[in-house]
């Protein structure tokens, strides 16, 4: 089914946030066979970052250097089918970070194979706390450093093929709280950005965090009151577009931090919702949002340490941490999970992005946890992988 929005394979947050600690830097020459490199050498790369391009079959890839952290030590590179080739295209420019082998792009969102955006690390200046934004309409041959509102940090982005939406703040260096949540849109052809109003509940019981998703032209935005009880989590969902808003209370929804939407139709949504203790819930909406399911038993329960990849409206992927390590395909949350593949033993898998149903990669780390991390693709739903590497 044709897909209408950009999402990454995601991981539970608790689990992106203990890798942005350790991740370090690669290159893409070629794909090799399924075999574990041995131990690391300061001078390897290793792939940080995969996007899928909307809903098409083109992938870009971060590569970073564990050995420095400037510029010329990221390395980008796309693939025009699904990964089966890569070239190399220009690294944003982005400012280099001192004394920390770490990139200094925190996220790739792509509407479509032409327009996309490189968010950077937020920095804190003299009186403000910024991200700066990087955009691209030509599929990476050139960037250009954008603004969204002055003085922002973004807290989300996401996009459909048309659009990008992203959620910022502006957060003062001597306060100790963040303000003016906002949420802008802009065509995907050209940085135009404009203000869309929030819904009166979101900006209220708004801390920190505001999720954006989208699909069409559905938008949903999320966000949890961690002030008052009872704690509610919030789901506001448009149908045009962000133009107005309806908004519930939706107890599957309950986090410790927040929950991240990920939309395959303008009515299948699933969901993954932090929980904190290195491990959350996996929710899942047939109807667009209105009503909720949560398997607390089995292989979607208890997920952690994992990586959940929503494909079609009836296909997701998903490595669940918790319980063997082996790619699992489910159709629903009601639907049991059926074993697609056995997976390379000894390594921590953390991302997953499928350009179809038999076709994607995965990352993970080296054997032990070891430096570099790992790229991995498959050609029949997971049932066999070869190691991407130099």
């Amino acid at each position: 089914m044709p897909r209408d929005r950009v999402r990454p394979g995601r991981t539970l947050a608790v689990v992106a946030g203990l890798l942005a600690a350790i991740i370090v830097m690669g290159t893409l020459i070629g794909v090799g066979q399924a075999s574990v490199a041995g131990s690391a050498t300061l001078n390897e790369w290793s792939p940080a970052i995969v996007t899928r391009a909307g809903n098409s079959n083109v992938l870009y890839v971060l590569w970073e250097s564990q050995s420095c952290t400037l510029r010329d030590c990221i390395r980008l590179e796309r693939s025009n089918n699904g990964g089966q080739s890569f070239r190399r295209v220009t690294v944003p420019p982005v400012t280099q970070v001192q004394g920390a082998n770490v990139s200094p792009i925190s996220q790739l969102v792509f509407a479509n194979p032409f327009d996309g955006y490189a968010v950077e690390y937020s920095r804190t200046g003299r009186t403000w706390t910024t991200s700066a934004l990087f955009a691209t309409f030509n599929g990476g041959k050139s960037w250009r450093k954008v603004e969204i509102v002055p003085h922002a940090q973004l807290l989300n982005l996401t996009a459909t093929s048309s659009l990008f939406y992203a959620t910022t703040d502006q957060c003062r260096v001597k306060t100790t709280e963040c303000t003016d949540a906002q949420l802008n849109r802009s065509p995907a052809s050209a940085a135009k950005w404009s203000h869309l109003s929030l819904p009166r509940s979101l900006k209220k019981y708004w801390l920190g965090e505001i999720a954006v998703a989208a699909y069409g032209r559905k938008v949903w935005l999320t966000t949890q009151d961690q002030t008052s009880t009872p704690y509610s989590p919030f789901l506001a969902t448009s149908v045009n577009e962000g133009h107005s808003w309806t908004v519930r209370v939706q107890p599957h929804l309950s986090s410790v931090n927040n929950c991240w939407l990920l939309p395959v139709s303008t009515r299948v949504l699933w969901a993954t919702c932090d929980q904190g203790m290195q491990q959350g819930d996996i929710v899942y909406s047939s109807d667009g949002g209105s009503r909720w399911m949560e398997e607390t038993g089995g292989l979607l329960g208890r997920f952690g340490f994992g990586t959940f990849d929503p494909v079609t409206s009836s296909v997701a992927y998903f490595i669940n941490e918790w319980h063997t390590p082996n790619l699992y395909r489910v159709a629903s949350e009601s639907s049991t999970p059926q074993f697609a593949g056995s997976l390379p033993a000894g390594l921590f898998w953390w991302s997953l992005s499928f350009t179809s149903t038999r076709q994607g990669v995965a990352l993970s780390q080296g054997r032990g946890g070891g430096l570099p991390n790992l790229m991995w693709r498959t050609e029949d739903g997971g049932k066999r992988w070869t190691r991407v590497k130099l």
